[in-house]
């Protein structure tokens, strides 16, 4: 899914950890079919708690405002 967020061939050398953190905030918030409709977001939550996710530093994009393209990063 990174992939689909940065195009094979770009380097990820110029990513700062803010980069970082927003891609993989909105990809672990992307639904997925193998996890029963859940993201991984909603399962580790549901696990761990969301105070380990909030000491994490890891936040939760609603569905409406998730994007994977490059353009996630350029806004």
């Amino acid at each position: 899914m990174i992939r689909r967020i940065v195009p094979k061939g770009q380097s990820f050398d110029g990513f700062s950890q803010e980069d970082i953190s927003l891609m993989m905030n909105h990809i672990n918030s992307y639904r997925r079919e193998g996890l029963n409709d859940r993201s991984p977001y909603d399962v580790f939550s549901y696990l761990f708690g969301e105070y380990v996710l909030n000491k994490l530093g890891v936040k939760h994009v609603p569905p409406d405002s998730i994007v994977l393209r490059p353009s996630l990063l350029e806004m």
